[in-house]
């Protein structure tokens, strides 16, 4: 005779216990653990200290070769006033003030916190640290160098501007290569 049992067969109770494991662990697979979350975001914390300083030097090497080309033009500007008006031009560089600006002020610039004008070598010393470069109708120059760097990595982004007296030639150039 066989034995009717309030339970159910051991099979039975076996296969609902793998079914609820099934659908816990199903129910934990779909998200994240905190620990999971947390080494993420300290490798992303990681990479950013990495990159945001490789990014920082790269802007102010950009803003140095602005600077550069911002007096390169300008230089250009007073040359060509003075061939085209027949009357000398100057460009005032004020390493101090960090700027520059030509005769009545008709052109000028505040160079970007990231630049500044190391050096003037040329013109004539007008005072106050501040160097005055003449343009004259011929094409030619009191000449001067101008280096220019970073405020932060002077030794890194330096940049020299070079104005030919003889010809009024402009030269701008790497300083460290």
């Amino acid at each position: 005779m066989r034995c009717r049992h309030a339970h159910p067969p051991a099979s039975a109770s076996i296969r609902r216990a793998g079914q609820a494991i099934a659908r816990e662990h199903h129910a934990r697979a779909r998200g994240f653990t905190l620990i999971e979350i947390t080494i993420v975001l300290v490798i992303i914390a990681i990479g950013s200290m990495l990159a945001v300083p490789m990014m920082e030097a790269g802007f102010e090497a950009r803003e140095v070769r602005r600077a550069a080309r911002q007096i390169a033009a300008t230089m250009h500007f007073c040359r060509g006033e003075a061939v085209g008006l027949g009357e000398p031009q100057e460009l005032v560089i004020d390493p101090v003030g960090n700027k520059i600006h030509t005769t009545g002020w008709a052109r000028w610039a505040v160079l970007t916190d990231r630049a500044v004008i190391e050096d003037v070598q040329g013109g004539v010393p007008i005072g106050d640290g501040r160097v005055q470069v003449l343009f004259f109708p011929n094409g030619s120059t009191s000449g001067a160098e101008i280096v220019l760097a970073s405020r932060n990595h002077r030794m890194e982004n330096r940049i020299r501007v070079a104005l030919d007296p003889l010809v009024g030639t402009i030269h701008v150039a790497d300083v460290n290569g």
